[in-house]
């Protein structure tokens, strides 16, 4: 093991863990803000990876819409998207038409993968945050315990998964796109997070029965290492180890919040149909 590393690993989780988890709890402003930070963060990550292929997206573009994604979420709802999304893509292809710099193809299907991607899948996350504005009866502290739980389900899963694979790791999970990952870490990032949410409706999950808690365990084990492994496959193509240095320890936004993008969406169509009406 690289303990300086992981020394590094553990000093900047100590620091900032427990502003993010306060942050989930805490809801408002403070979460927007936070989203806001890592859209804009995890999109210049993208589109520098997209370069690293000799494809020019439109970096400006892509990110103000990213962070409009995320505004009009917060502030307008969610009713609007679909007018938005078209806007952006006409003004894409548009500002396409004149730009001339290398494949207008790449070009735009990076900076559109980069929004959807990223600041989409992302902004999950904030419609989980302010499902209690869909559903009156339901508390508005209560979804910050959902977030809570799912994002230190991910970081429990992650560190057994790393650990259980280190000890007992024998069978290579998808050594085409992350050699070092095992189908023994895998199991054991699975049970650990399933129980760690199983444990956490007990704790402190308001609102949720515990075989929703189990469900949104299993995502995280199952999808959540899935979507660590889709970045990881960017990475691998762009020939880059870490999407940046941003992170002492960890690398960039992009691997360090990696489990959320494509667990975000189906945890929220899980809760959309999980919660009473």
């Amino acid at each position: 093991m690289d303990w300086k590393n992981f020394g590094k690993r553990v000093a900047v989780a100590l620091v900032a863990a427990p502003f993010i988890l306060w942050a989930c709890w805490r809801g408002g402003i403070y979460f927007w803000v936070l989203i806001e930070a890592i859209i804009f963060l995890g999109l210049w990550e993208f589109y520098a990876l997209t370069e690293k292929k000799s494809v020019h997206p439109n970096r400006t573009l892509g990110i103000v819409v990213g962070l409009g994604l995320a505004w009009q979420i917060y502030f307008r709802g969610s009713g609007e998207l679909w007018l938005t999304t078209g806007i952006f893509a006409v003004s894409l292809i548009l500002v396409e038409l004149f730009r001339n710099k290398g494949s207008a193809l790449l070009n735009a299907g990076a900076t559109l993968l980069g929004v959807i991607y990223v600041a989409g899948c992302w902004s999950f996350l904030l419609l989980i945050r302010e499902l209690p504005r869909e559903y009156p009866h339901i508390d508005y502290a209560s979804a910050g315990t959902w977030l809570v739980m799912m994002i230190a389900t991910v970081w429990v899963c992650d560190t057994a998964a790393y650990h259980v694979g280190m000890t007992f790791g024998r069978h290579k999970l998808f050594a085409r796109v992350s050699p070092k990952k095992t189908w023994e870490g895998a199991v054991g990032g699975l049970f650990f997070g399933v129980l760690m949410a199983a444990a956490s409706h007990y704790w402190f999950v308001r609102e949720l029965r515990l075989v929703d808690c189990i469900v949104i365990g299993a995502l995280v084990g199952t999808i959540g290492q899935m979507s660590d492994l889709a970045e990881s496959l960017f990475k691998r193509d762009a020939g880059v180890k870490d999407s940046s240095t941003l992170i002492p320890g960890h690398g960039g936004v992009l691997d360090r919040f990696d489990s959320e993008m494509l667990l975000a969406p189906l945890v929220y169509l899980y809760l959309l149909l999980a919660l009473p009406r």
